[in-house]
């Protein structure tokens, strides 16, 4: 089943990474999560030599920041409840559990099945994982079911730069909605996460951050995520314009007391290294959004969720009918049934008349079925207006032909 979802969702990895290099710098609770999971160190990453261990160096900085951030972040906002969306592996819940909050961590199955493990093992099984996908809704709010009445702080860390535009906006309506709902805030480094991985390359490459953003290009993103769709901001204003159109209100505020917050990967940086971060972090901000009471918020991908399938083979060509919202929870559930078709098949036509939506992990599918049946041999038929629009915008529709002729640019 991980298969499936590396295929899937490929970001998925980076969380793997993101606790490997957690546990290489000494961090106490993961080295026991990793343990008990049994990952490699550094996987999916072909660097050697002094490549490697410059990557392996600035990635523990950026992640070690990142997490001791997110932590901080939370403990600050007040609230008791917490809602670690894209979790990963990271030793979160223990280190907010140890702190008397309640936590619920959300992400892919895979993760989650995990994590639950963790739970058992290290957590007297009191933590809560559960599937969810941030574009979904009801899968937002039915994790957040599980926290006691009151206010929210929804985490989410490492995700929004692997989001399209469309992905995006239905997470933020989602978390805007549940914050309206319950109270509370959303914390994360995300939307200037470029910003400090860029300072700490800097500060610890003597200024060629530009040769070694491309050696991480090449050696992690195009192995860990599928991250080739266009920025969906082009800059910081963007970022804060479009969150507060969607009912947010935003607080920057800004990254200090570095120096303080024990990060062993700081310590063995030299004290010229170390100065040149501190002074970087602090022109760069953690954001703190909170429920605007101009606009109502509504949720994004409500209702029932799921995705059906159902198949109509005829000789040697197969109809496959979706219905309901291909996300990244359900979308291995096609990639499942690709994989299950008899060899004689040699045409596929997908009928997306009843699709509601589909996120970056379906179109992944759609995509991996045409590579795999060739040109000619795999169309989609009824695309509605909706999937259409997805289609265009992340550029997927440049590979499909529809069997009722190409697919519009007008939609």
């Amino acid at each position: 089943m991980n298969e499936l979802y590396e295929l899937t969702n490929p970001v998925f990895n980076t969380a793997k990474m993101t606790l490997t290099l957690l546990s290489a710098v000494g961090n106490e609770d993961s080295i026991a999560f990793e343990k008990v999971l049994g990952f490699e160190q550094m996987p999916h990453v072909d660097a050697k030599g002094k490549e490697y261990e410059l990557l392996k160096r600035i990635g523990a900085i950026t992640i070690e920041l990142r997490y001791a951030l997110a932590n901080r972040m939370i403990e600050q906002a007040g609230n008791k409840n917490v809602l670690d969306l894209a979790c990963g592996y990271t030793p979160k819940a223990k280190y907010l559990m140890d702190r008397g909050y309640n936590y619920v961590g959300g992400d892919l199955p895979a993760v989650v099945e995990d994590m639950a493990r963790v739970s058992r093992e290290l957590l007297d099984g009191k933590a809560i994982f559960q599937a969810v996908d941030v574009t979904n809704g009801t899968s937002v709010t039915a994790a957040a079911a599980h926290l006691p009445e009151g206010p929210v702080t929804i985490d989410c860390e490492g995700l929004v730069a692997y989001l399209d535009k469309n992905e995006m906006t239905a997470m933020v309506k989602n978390f805007a909605a549940l914050l309206a709902q319950r109270g509370g805030c959303w914390v994360t480094t995300d939307f200037e996460s470029d910003h400090y991985f860029l300072a700490i390359i800097q500060a610890v490459t003597g200024g060629q951050g530009e040769k070694f953003l491309k050696l991480v290009d090449s050696q992690v993103n195009k192995k860990t995520a599928d991250a080739d769709h266009a920025p969906v901001f082009a800059n910081d204003e963007e970022k804060l314009a479009f969150l507060e159109s969607m009912g947010l209100s935003v607080e920057r505020r800004p990254i200090t007391g570095v120096a303080n917050m024990g990060l062993r990967t700081l310590y063995a940086c030299t004290p010229e290294q170390r100065e040149a971060i501190a002074a970087a972090l602090e022109k760069i901000n953690v954001w703190i959004m909170t429920p605007s009471v101009a606009k109502a918020a509504q949720p994004a991908g409500t209702g029932a969720g799921g995705l059906a399938i159902d198949q109509d083979l005829n000789g040697d060509a197969l109809t496959v009918r979706l219905a309901g919202r291909m996300d990244s929870i359900s979308a291995p559930a096609l990639l499942n049934a690709f994989w299950d078709i008899p060899t004689a098949v040699k045409d596929i036509t997908l009928d997306l008349k009843n699709l509601e939506y589909t996120s970056s992990a379906g179109l992944r599918v759609m995509l991996i079925m045409y590579k795999q049946m060739g040109e000619g041999h795999f169309r989609l038929t009824n695309v509605n207006a909706a999937v259409a629009a997805i289609l265009k915008d992340t550029g997927f529709s440049q590979f499909f032909v529809s069997a009722d002729g190409a697919l519009s640019d007008d939609v």
